[in-house]
């Protein structure tokens, strides 16, 4: 055989050729990425930003759930009040002991000198007892009262004329002596306190007296119906409505180990309630979960500042932040005002704002907490050209709680206590939110901002037009003329609007009308299972469901388009052949035609999934926190537009070049040989 010599290809046309097969599209992409990405690693300001838009994610988190749970409690029935409110709008609350009479179907009528503007009022009007004003000159009758005297009573004054008697109850009152009915004489009698309104009260001793109070009878609106309960273990009382009373019954209570002396078992009403305990699940398993329902706060004082510290003081807990928390012991400490300096930025008559070094936020600071101040140049302002620094000084403040570490420079103080509580499965009587808490790889459910919205809005989406589109696809194909002119209908129809409006439309027009009319028709809201799972993702209802469905409807009329394309694309032969096996029109497209019509469409399907990605970025027009919404948050707020912007363009072109990298691999795979 003979053979030829092969053709010398030139060294620089080898060169060229390489030159101009190798993807330098593909460099220069990914050496843009690797740039910027490295700015990110070194500029603090923007890795602050790549941090937010990623939902300042955690590599572990002990913070699980925000969690309300009900479990069942048993507490003790101290009174029943009802709230009323006159024609003036005020509102009073009454003991049912001081109700004369209810009428539900009465009219709260207008006293001769009211204004000329007031009306009637039609509603359940209460008849009362008014105890307020003692000295009136026609009283609508007396009530009768059982007291001790007490030389000072709880006023700690005495009154001429007058005896201070403090009842059982614990209330006290100053009796004119023309009201007693009846007085002892000795000075020893013992009055049992009413231990269900105070299971710590002590007995009362002193003057045994019975006594009348005037009162006038008043009317007003019924507003509701309350039920004063009291726990055993601390004594802390709140008002609850009836409607949450599971269960009454009357039982023995038992004196507390810490029980004033001379406290003896009661009888008393108890009432089971499902109690709500709102917190961070910290732990939990099938069996067993622990709630945090107080979090801790620590403040660190330098050792320098501190001029005095008081160990053993009472230290008075912040009701405001936990009504059931209780005062504990530990330490005052008398510190010097703290100094900062740093630029001002902004102030008002009442408040500074001052960049410290190194800090990307100012930080605000109250005038009337500063005992000196010292600004350069002197009298400066924030309006001036150049920066003014300033340097204040706080007044002295006295902080107390527990020393819990106290080093050579500082010690720290943990002014309020964390509180948990651990629940078994058994005694968790109804879940009322389980939302995941903080975002972290070990708890990717809370994770429902920035990057993780977006990737959860267009997973969800696109899934959903998937599945629109191949139903629409096989309606564009079918003989039938009835569907074939439906799927051509939808195709043009969405295809001519654009993906914004299809967006505000489901958002403010679709939405509300499902809801009106499936509520108005059957009574039920079929759309409470999608309000559930935004809560479940983002907390709290918005428009996340009619956003991922707007995107679906809006892309299944290109995905419809794709996968008429893919079934066209195969031999009619195929169909035939497969009917004349018997098969139907639907196993048919099942077994033999979309199998291999699927790999035709997954190229531009993984297309049409990258624009989706992309256009998610229109959700933000519906305030979801997705990218481009919390990139336009950082801008307004820092007005740092540049780098968040530049950065959340970085974000997305890093994953649409990682899907495109992907779509490329599946084009590979499923090519036909």
């Amino acid at each position: 055989m003979k053979e030829y010599p092969q053709e010398v290809i030139p060294l620089n046309r080898r060169i060229i050729a390489f030159a101009y097969r190798f993807p330098w599209w593909m460099v220069f992409l990914i050496g843009l990425i690797i740039i910027y990405g490295f700015i990110l690693i070194t500029d603090e300001n923007r890795r602050d930003i790549i941090t937010e838009l990623s939902d300042n994610v955690e590599w572990t988190t002990d913070e699980l759930f925000a969690v309300t749970y009900e479990i069942k409690t048993e507490v003790l029935l101290v009174d029943e009040q009802y709230v009323l409110f006159d024609l003036q709008n005020n509102r009073i609350t009454i003991s049912t002991a001081d109700v004369i009479a209810v009428d539900e179907q009465g009219v709260l009528e207008c006293p001769p000198d009211a204004a000329a503007n007031c009306l009637n009022q039609r509603g359940t009007v209460v008849q009362y007892r008014d105890f307020r004003l003692q000295e009136v000159e026609t009283p609508d009758g007396f009530a009768e009262f059982e007291g001790v005297v007490e030389p000072q009573g709880r006023f700690g004054f005495n009154t001429p004329g007058r005896l201070n008697v403090t009842t059982a109850d614990g209330d006290s009152f100053l009796v004119p002596e023309e009201r007693v009915l009846e007085e002892g004489e000795a000075e020893d009698f013992v009055l049992a306190c009413n231990r269900v309104v105070d299971i710590y009260c002590e007995n009362l001793t002193g003057r045994y007296v019975r006594f009348e109070l005037p009162y006038v009878q008043r009317e007003a609106l019924l507003a509701r119906i309350d039920i004063v309960i009291q726990h055993v273990e601390d004594g802390f009382q709140q008002a609850i409505r009836p409607t949450r009373v599971l269960d009454r019954r009357e039982g023995t209570v038992e004196c507390p180990d810490d029980a004033p002396e001379g406290c003896e078992p009661f009888t008393a009403t108890f009432i089971t309630y499902p109690e709500r305990i709102i917190g961070t699940q910290i732990t939990g398993n099938d069996d067993e979960r622990t709630i945090r329902t107080v979090e801790q706060q620590t403040v660190t004082i330098e050792t320098d500042r501190i001029q005095e510290m008081r160990v053993g003081e009472t230290i008075e807990c912040d009701k405001d932040a936990d009504r059931r928390c209780q005062d504990f012991e530990g330490t005052v400490v008398l510190a010097e005002g703290a100094t900062y300096e740093g630029e001002l930025t902004f102030e008002t008559s009442r408040t500074y704002k001052i960049l410290l070094p190194g800090d990307d936020e100012a930080i605000e600071f109250n005038r009337l907490d500063i005992a000196e101040e010292e600004r350069d140049p002197p009298a400066c302002t924030d309006a001036d050209a150049e920066a003014c620094n300033v340097t204040i000084k706080l007044k002295n403040s006295e902080i107390g709680g527990r020393i819990i570490e106290q080093t050579d420079d500082a010690i720290i103080l943990e002014t309020v206590p964390e509180k948990t509580v651990t629940l078994s499965e058994d005694e968790i009587y109804n879940t009322v939110k389980r939302t995941p808490a903080r975002c972290a790889l070990n708890n990717l459910g809370a994770c429902n901002r920035g990057l993780f919205l977006t990737i959860i809005v267009t997973l969800s989406s696109y899934s959903l037009a998937l599945m629109i589109g191949l139903i629409i696809g096989m309606f564009r194909v079918s003989s039938n003329p009835i569907l074939h002119n439906v799927g051509a209908f939808y195709v043009e129809l969405v295809r001519g609007i654009p993906l914004i409006v299809l967006l505000f439309y489901f958002a403010f027009v679709i939405g509300p009308l499902a809801r009106d009319v499936t509520t108005s028709l059957t009574g039920i809201d079929f759309l409470k299972p999608l309000d559930r799972i935004e809560t479940a993702i983002l907390g709290d209802e918005s428009f996340l469901s009619e956003a991922v469905i707007g995107l679906a409807f809006g892309y299944g009329a290109f995905t419809a388009e794709v996968f008429r394309a893919g079934i066209e694309s195969i031999h009619r032969g195929q169909m035939e052949a497969a009917r004349s096996l018997g098969m139907s029109y639907l196993e048919s497209m099942r077994f033999v035609i979309l199998p291999q019509a699927i790999r035709v469409v997954l190229p531009p399907l993984g297309n049409e999934f990258i624009a989706m990605l992309k256009d998610s970025a229109l959700i933000s027009v519906l305030a979801l926190p997705e990218l481009f919404q919390v990139a336009r948050q950082i801008a307004s707020r820092e007005f740092q537009a540049r780098p968040a912007y530049t950065t959340v363009a970085w974000v997305y072109i890093v994953l649409t070049f990682m899907l495109s990298m992907g779509v490329r691999w599946v084009e590979r795979r499923s090519r036909l040989p």
